[in-house]
Formats: structure tokens, C-alpha cells, sequence
């Protein structure tokens, strides 16, 4: 008798978890954004417009390194108050230039969140249009789960999509 009630149990339970089963797909959001065409070739034109840009600042580093070899050496020269004016011309020096790879670097990281940004609205708009045509309940970013059949997640497709779409992006040279 325990046994029979247990084993309609059973079936009832498994029967309802089908009749209720979820339809579910997984993504690598950050697989889509990071290998969209059209982020790729923003990397090329940054790597491109810093080449000039990065001889300029090692040459200035360097220009650098020798004032401050410079200053080493004048130390043993120079009383204190000179050798105080010196290390503050330094560190002015130092401090303008932090500043203007400060602002390199940010240009460039500008650029490449705004663009990101772009590709992450196309990838929901993607998503969603999926999720409608294919009737999918629930879609789940790849890093938000522990384990999964390959056969659920649909990262190539989206990415596929995606990159069908062309991205009006003005690049900004430095």
C-alpha cells in the first residue's frame, strides 16, 4: 500500500514536471560582445592610432629617466633648497605626464565601453526576437549557472545574428 501511493506519487510528479517543463537556453553574454566584428575592428583602429602615441611616451619616459638620473646626481651638488625646487620641477614633471596617459588610456576606454554598450542593446534585441521566434521561457547567462548541455546554449547563433548587424560607430583618433 505504501509502496502504491508512493509510486503514484511519483508519476504524478513526474507527469506535471513535463506538462510544466521550461523551455531554457544558456549564452556567453561576454563571448557575443567581446567577439562582435565590429568591437574587433574598433581594437584594430585603437592599436593602430597608438602606435604613434606609444613611441612619443616612451620617448618622454626616457627623457624622464634621465632627470631623474639627473637629479640623483645632483643631490650630492645642490643644497637643500635648490634640490627641493629641482625634485618639485621633477614631480610637476611626473605628474603632468601621468596625466596625459591618464588621458589616453581613458579616451580609448571610452570608446570601447560606448561600443560594448551598443552591442549589449543589439544582443538583448537579438535575444528577445530569439526567444520569441523559438519560444524560449528563460535564457541565462553562462556565468550565472554551474552545469549544462551544450545543446542549450545558443552564444553562436546570437553572435551569428549580432554580426550580421552593422554598427554606425564614429571611431575618434587621439
Amino acid at each position: 500500500m505504501i509502496l502504491r501511493v508512493s509510486l503514484y506519487s511519483f508519476i504524478f510528479f513526474f507527469i506535471s514536471t513535463i506538462s510544466n517543463a521550461t523551455n531554457i537556453r544558456v549564452i556567453d553574454l561576454n563571448s557575443v560582445i567581446e567577439n562582435n566584428l565590429s568591437l574587433v575592428s574598433l581594437y584594430k583602429n585603437i592599436k593602430s592610432d597608438q602606435a604613434i602615441f606609444k613611441e612619443e611616451f616612451k620617448t618622454e619616459e626616457k627623457k624622464m629617466q634621465k632627470d631623474y638620473e639627473r637629479l640623483e646626481e645632483l643631490k650630492l651638488i645642490l643644497d637643500s633648497q635648490e634640490l627641493t625646487t629641482e625634485i618639485n620641477r621633477y614631480n610637476d614633471m611626473l605628474n603632468n605626464f601621468n596625466l596625459k596617459i591618464e588621458k589616453f588610456n581613458s579616451h580609448y576606454d571610452k570608446q570601447i565601453q560606448k561600443l560594448k554598450d551598443e552591442i549589449l542593446n543589439l544582443t538583448i534585441d537579438t535575444l528577445k526576437k530569439y526567444s520569441k521566434d523559438n519560444e524560449i521561457d528563460l535564457i541565462l547567462d553562462s556565468n550565472n549557472y554551474i552545469l549544462s548541455n551544450n545543446a542549450i546554449n545558443i552564444t553562436d547563433i546570437i553572435l551569428e545574428e549580432t554580426n550580421k548587424i552593422t554598427i554606425e560607430f564614429k571611431f575618434e583618433k587621439y
